[in-house]
């Protein structure tokens, strides 16, 4: 791996706006559900995110780098491809400033990354 130079004080305050933001907008696809099309508030949030995000990842050249949301409505579909994309971008930067960034503070309060426990009728594990 490459080493990267240290992430500066403003850099780490912008991913952590940045890591907020992203966690809110999957919150409200894994719980809400969002029907029709996002209007102009939503797409200038949006907007917002993706100008952060290009901004923080624009030292990497294998990093995503989104385009301007050109239309005033969104569609589910769309919405819901970019919050992927920003999230997998997220993820990609953080792999890469693993040795600088602190662990996020939920990331060990989730049922679901805890491992599967053993089992032990002979059947193969669910999450093999």
């Amino acid at each position: 791996m490459i080493p990267y130079p240290p992430l500066g004080p403003r850099a780490l305050a912008s991913y952590q706006r940045l890591r907020l933001e992203i966690d809110a907008l999957k919150n409200v696809l894994d719980q809400r559900k969002p029907s029709g099309n996002m209007g102009l508030p939503t797409v200038r949030a949006l907007e917002s995110v993706r100008h952060r995000a290009n901004k923080l990842f624009c030292r990497h050249a294998d990093l995503p780098w989104f385009p301007w949301l050109t239309e005033p409505t969104l569609s589910q579909a769309d919405f819901v491809i970019l919050v992927a994309r920003l999230a997998a971008g997220l993820r990609q930067f953080e792999a890469l400033h693993a040795d600088q960034l602190a662990p996020w503070p939920d990331e060990d309060d989730d049922f679901d990354d805890a491992p599967a426990p053993r089992r032990d009728d002979g059947l193969p594990s669910p999450h093999l």
